[in-house]
């Protein structure tokens, strides 16, 4: 120490000084560059934290350099002698983004700091006063710098060993227990998995699968309650005779089951069948040898019991630990949310299609007067023909032209026969590759009656060689009939609807075939466009808003989707976009979801 710069009492610098100078640069360096590589990667709120703090820490550092410079005569204007000024920014600008932009989270901050503190005072100064004490019987005196150590000691130790613990504990299960590490770790996996399943099939094979896999279990089994009947059936299995196992029905009344829902804990057959308490006792275990399970874990939902998964031997016949149980328990609780989530949907699936079917007849009911009046018409010919057949059988040419006419007026009845129970008769979900022109000349000619009758001309106007697109064929009849018909009912008096379809591309990949329904109706108002796909949404004084909420759905569940232009007064556009590529059949029958974005715009 010297004096120097008007400073009383200057450090001087001794030779290994620079490597400590070094080492500073090099982590003010490091850090200024990590902060900077992060707001460059971040944005939104994240960007304006480390901004501030970025800021900050580039005039502190910077300005503190001083505090280095002038133990080596190092004086550059103005960071010497005002660049310890400087540090106040980098304490000003933290704080900033602290409070502004809640860079810390202070009030958890505070929480953990007094957290701490108190542990370190109820922890510490017990142990010190022991120390001091300590030394006192022992040595006679009191070493202050060694007591001082000790503390520090303590606290390095009370700060590092608890994550010193958990690190060398996971690597001791990596390197001693590894099977047992890998089916924790296969476990927690599955259970993420699961939660987004809403197949209550796939569920059920991957839980019993996975379980199975990841212990060695030769044989497992998975019952499910049906609330209809109240009992369990078999869901899914392993290792057993399926068509014994199918057999198998769990009541409510079943000693296990009653077991499982008072209890809520996992049943251990071999404690039944070594305690021998009684009867009851003695069904369980009776019970569980007949499911061929050693463990019997409950699924429960709301405190209901919904499921029981039966677990066999575990591999090398080892017996269940704490641990496994623990583990399974937590994976059934799982199973238990991701179970109820697929009846969810199960229950909305069965939902849609009831609203689906009903639209369908809906439709069908306004076709009625004209289908009839389409059928009758070829009917009177052939009774007009029949009543003179007696009194001119002996004409060839009049027999000939009766037999001609009669066959193609009952084809022509067969056809819209035909087309009418294709279209109202309800349908399992079969994906095929289809011609999209076949189907809207179908619909046309279902409707084309109805649009003489109210004056409209329905024009085609279909493209040739149209490639074939992957689709259900009822769901995009349903959907054509739909809107032809919307489009139909929006003409007043005289009108035209046309009816196109094309091959549409949207960019360089995506390539879609697409439908056109254009009418000359009123129009849709501008307020309504963004509506018109909403549920129960409807301009008509007649109908409950579903047909378009519907068509939308359908076509969204195809990968595909629907446009409008509309004018008020000169009539509007339906263009329908299905998808040309569709790498499979199962996308289409994907969970729909309604758009959250506007599609009518």
């Amino acid at each position: 120490m010297a004096p120097k710069y008007g400073i009383n009492y200057l450090m001087i610098a001794n030779p290994g000084y620079i490597y400590l100078v070094l080492f500073f640069v090099f982590c003010v360096i490091w850090a200024l560059a990590e902060l900077l590589h992060g707001y460059t990667e971040a944005e939104g709120l994240r960007r304006n934290q480390i901004k501030y703090l970025l800021w900050g820490s580039l005039f502190g550092y910077i300005g503190g350099l001083d505090n280095f410079l002038y133990l080596y005569d190092i004086t550059v204007f103005p960071i010497f002698p005002y660049g310890t000024y400087a540090v106040p920014i980098y304490v000003a600008s933290t704080t900033y983004a602290i409070v502004q932009y809640r860079l810390l989270d202070i009030n958890f901050v505070f929480k953990r700091s007094l957290i701490y503190a108190s542990l370190l005072l109820l922890l510490l100064i017990p142990c010190y006063v022991v120390v001091i004490w300590g030394q006192k019987l022992v040595f006679g005196n009191i070493n202050y710098y060694f007591s001082v150590f000790t503390l520090l000691l303590f606290i390095i130790v009370g700060f590092v060993f608890p994550k010193l613990r958990f690190q060398t504990e996971e690597a001791l299960e990596r390197v001693l227990f590894r099977t047992r590490y890998d089916y924790r770790e296969t476990l927690s996996r599955s259970s993420k998995d699961m939660v987004s399943m809403v197949n209550l099939e796939a569920l059920s094979s991957n839980l019993v699968n996975t379980i199975a896999r990841a212990l060695g279990i030769e044989k497992a089994s998975l019952f499910l309650v049906e609330d209809v009947k109240g009992v369990f059936t078999l869901n899914g299995t392993i290792g057993l005779d399926l068509d014994e196992f199918k057999e198998i029905v769990l009541s409510r009344d079943d000693l296990l089951v009653q077991r499982l829902t008072s209890r809520s804990e996992p049943v251990v057959r071999e404690e039944f069948e070594i305690a021998r308490n009684g009867a009851e006792g003695t069904a369980v275990a009776h019970r569980m040898r007949q499911l061929e399970a050693e463990i019997s874990l409950p699924i429960t939902s709301k405190d209901r019991l919904i499921g029981i998964l039966n677990l066999g031997h575990k591999g090398g016949r080892e017996m269940y630990s704490d641990e496994d149980l623990e583990l399974l328990s937590t994976l059934t609780n799982q199973a238990a949310i991701a179970i109820e989530n697929a009846r969810l949907y199960e229950n909305l699936k069965q939902s849609q299609n009831i609203i689906r079917r009903a639209d369908r007849l809906s439709s069908l009911g306004q076709l009625t007067a004209g289908l009839a009046h389409e059928i009758r018409n070829p009917l009177v010919a052939i009774r007009t023909f029949t009543q003179l057949l007696p009194e001119r059988y002996l004409d060839v040419e009049f027999r000939d032209s009766f037999q001609s006419l009669a066959l193609k007026e009952v084809d022509r009845i067969c056809g819209l026969v035909n087309d009418l129970l294709s279209f109202a008769r309800p349908s399992s979900p079969n994906v095929s590759t289809e011609n999209v022109n076949e189907i809207v000349d179908g619909i046309v000619r279902i409707l084309d009656t109805e649009a003489k009758e109210k004056g409209v001309q329905i024009y085609r106007r279909l493209a040739t060689n149209l490639p074939k697109v992957l689709i259900d064929k009822e769901q995009i009849k349903q959907v054509s009939m739909n809107i032809i018909l919307n489009a139909l009912q929006s003409i007043q008096g005289k009108g035209v609807v046309e009816v196109s379809t094309r091959l549409f591309r949207k960019d360089s990949s995506d390539e879609f075939v697409q439908i056109g329904i254009r009418d000359s109706g009123v129009g849709i108002p501008e307020k309504d466009l963004e509506n018109i796909f909403n549920p129960f949404f409807t301009t008509k004084k007649e109908g409950v808003g579903l047909g378009l909420s519907i068509s939308h759905q359908i076509v969204q569940e195809h990968g595909g989707y629907i446009l409008v232009e509309s004018q008020v007064g000169r009539g509007t556009t339906f263009f329908i976009n299905l998808p040309l590529n569709r790498p499979t059949s199962q996308e289409v029958r994907a969970h729909s979801q309604f758009n959250e974005e506007n599609p009518g715009r």
